[in-house]
Parts: structure tokens; sequence; C-alpha cells
């Protein structure tokens, strides 16, 4: 009997504007082809589990599986009152039809300067603007979203691998 794995991603957005909610959006990722390679590293070679962070897209492109940290089409966003990208602490989620998953709640940046926002990366490196570390994936909304001074935009990735 064959098996074959696959790994996914579903990015959750949610803007709030004071305690308001004034968008959200769910959408489904691209691994790319870095992201596999560290997954089958992390398994069967010698690669310790990194810590992952999240950043934010700031233009509309799209995500290749051939995407790197340092060559892919999206910019990042950098509008956001922090210096770093925040860490995504993952916690095991369910297992359901022959797929686990783990999930990384309310990865939180806070909003500096008024912009658009078309998606979120997963990325080893957590120097906000860097092309370091391994892109594990990308995810570009359905379309774009804005964002104002003070608000807080709550980015939850749910992972899963199926069998």
């Amino acid at each position: 009997m064959e098996s074959n794995i696959k790994l996914s991603s579903v990015y959750k957005f949610d803007c709030y504007r004071g305690d308001k909610l004034v968008w959200t959006e769910t959408k489904e990722n691209l691994v790319v082809d870095t992201g596999l390679e560290l997954a089958m590293d992390c398994i069967f070679g010698e690669v310790d589990t990194p810590t992952f962070y999240v950043g934010l897209i700031g233009n509309n492109s799209n995500i290749y599986p051939e995407d790197t940290a340092s060559s892919h089409s999206f910019e990042e966003f950098l509008g956001t009152i922090s210096n770093s990208r925040p860490i995504a602490t993952f916690v095991k989620g369910d297992y359901v039809g022959h797929t686990f998953t783990y999930v990384s709640e309310n990865s939180q940046f806070m909003i500096g300067g008024a912009g658009t926002i078309y998606g979120a990366f997963l990325i080893t490196e957590g120097t906000k603007g860097s092309n370091m570390g391994v892109l594990y994936g990308a995810s570009i909304m359905g379309g774009s979203k804005p964002v104002m001074p003070g608000d807080a935009l709550l980015v939850t990735i749910t992972v899963s691998a199926q069998g």
C-alpha cells in the first residue's frame, strides 16, 4: 500500500481597531520547497526544530514552490511598531481523518503606519525585513486588506500533515 504525505497550512487573519473586529480572512497556503526540505531534515536528518516567526506580505504577488527566503516575489510589510517578527509558538492540535495539526494562535502585529496587507509568511528568521532563514511557506489572501495605525492584526497558523 502506498502512502503520500501532504503538508499544508491555513492562515487566519483578524484585524481589530480598538475592540472592534474590522476584517477577517482565512486562507490556505503553499508550503514551498525549502519548507518541505526543512520538515524532512527535522524528521529524518540531524536538524533541530527551529524557532518560527511570522511576517506580513505588503504587495500583491504570487507564491511559487521554488521561493526561498532570499529569492521571492513578495515584499514584507514593514509598517509595524516592532523591529522583529512575532514568534509562532505551535502546540499540538487535533488528529482527524488521518490528519495531524499544530496550531500557532494569535501572533500579534501592532500596526504603526497605514498600509495594505496581502498575506503572511512563516520563516525561521526573526528580524523584520531580513531575507535570511528558511522560508516554510506563505499565503496570499483573496484580496488586499487595509490597516491603520493602532490596529492589532492577529495571525493564527494551522499546519497539518495528512497521510
